[in-house]
């Protein structure tokens, strides 16, 4: 009987000793004043740019359509411009400081020139000891003359007040769109993640495109939609200092928000193609357009030309076919036909707006 006694004890002391123990261990594990025992942090990775050549090795058939479009032309090595003389030095001014002249000599066939935008301007960096508010400039046009092309001024302002025009460069304000690239790696971008393009490049639209690439499921790379589109053609009316509301003619969807089209959920890419251009180079998806109106307008006729007006006095040349298909008529704007901006006057559209976009 005392033989039982101690085997029963050794037992229950066993069992004890084995509850206090696994109890400790689960104390320590969720103990939460104890910081030195909390498991570390998820660290969620940050993608980065990859380049079209690597996005080339698995999507080699769309690759050379988006080179033919418009946006795959958008933005050229210097070297696609034969020039009729050798590059060498000129003197600019900065246009972008009003306060006083300043000016600088740059070699361009020793500077660190980007590339040439829409065919014309030369994209160049200024260094920084040359006192220029910003770091990268159009310092340059090119001119064609026959199979050649003329460096020219990009701007003429008389800026040393000689009355003489000076060679001004101007700002680079447009390359978050017409060159995405360059404003990813300029030195104020904020990012360390630079692209190896420098013009409008698969990554422009789809994003960074690291994460999908490592992936074995393929994901982690946005879809391009309507999003990636209206990031650069945009769809609001713009909206100046006293509050008037003036449609988008240089780069937007011009009055798209007041369709039909955007009242019933239509958007870019149901027209639009995002890397085939058709036959006469438009990003569509019909070499006539009036077939995609067809595909849900069927047995109608348009004439687009009618429906989607141009605004021939647009202030930078760029002119966006209006795409409110006739919901907004020139006249009902209320704006004088000779003006270079569209100011929106008509009660009509105000309200649309306000709907549409309560936070303009």
């Amino acid at each position: 009987m005392k033989k039982v006694k101690q085997i029963v004890l050794a037992l229950a002391f066993t069992t004890l000793t084995s509850i206090v123990i696994a109890g400790c261990g689960t104390q320590q594990a969720a103990a939460p004043n104890d910081q030195s025992k909390q498991p570390a942090a998820t660290q969620v990775a940050k993608a980065t740019y990859v380049g079209t050549e690597t996005c080339k090795a698995c999507h080699a058939d769309k690759v050379p359509d988006v080179a033919m479009t418009g946006h795959g032309k958008a933005f050229k090595p210097l070297s696609d411009f034969p020039t009729t003389q050798p590059l060498g030095e000129i003197t600019i001014y900065d246009s972008a400081n009003t306060e006083k002249a300043v000016s600088t000599k740059i070699d361009l066939s020793k500077a660190k020139v980007y590339g040439v935008m829409l065919n014309q301007y030369v994209v160049a960096e200024v260094p920084k000891e040359a006192g220029f508010k910003d770091p990268i400039y159009r310092v340059a046009k090119m001119e064609k003359s026959g199979d050649k092309y003329t460096v020219v001024a990009a701007g003429e302002k008389d800026m040393n007040k000689d009355g003489k025009s000076d060679w001004t460069a101007s700002s680079f304000t447009c390359g978050k769109c017409h060159a995405p690239g360059i404003a990813t790696n300029s030195p104020d971008s904020g990012t360390t993640t630079n692209s190896p393009d420098l013009g409008i490049s698969c990554e422009s639209c789809h994003g960074a495109g690291s994460i999908h690439v490592s992936a074995e499921n393929k994901k982690g790379t946005l879809d391009v939609s309507s999003k990636s589109c209206v990031a650069c053609h945009a769809l609001e009316p713009a909206k100046d200092a006293k509050g008037n509301y003036t449609t988008q003619n240089h780069y937007g969807t011009r009055d798209f928000f007041a369709s039909t089209h955007y009242e019933s959920g239509i958007d870019c890419l149901s027209c639009h193609s995002s890397h085939k251009s058709n036959a006469n180079g438009q990003l569509l998806k019909k070499d006539n357009p009036t077939e995609i109106c067809a595909t849900c307008h069927a047995g109608k006729s348009f004439d687009l030309k009618a429906m989607m007006w141009k605004n021939p006095t647009d202030a930078h040349g760029h002119i966006t076919a209006d795409h409110s298909f006739g919901a907004i008529k020139y006249a009902d704007l209320g704006d004088d036909p000779a003006t270079k901006e569209l100011d929106i006057k008509n009660q009509k559209v105000l309200d649309i707006i306000q709907k549409n976009f309560p936070s303009k």
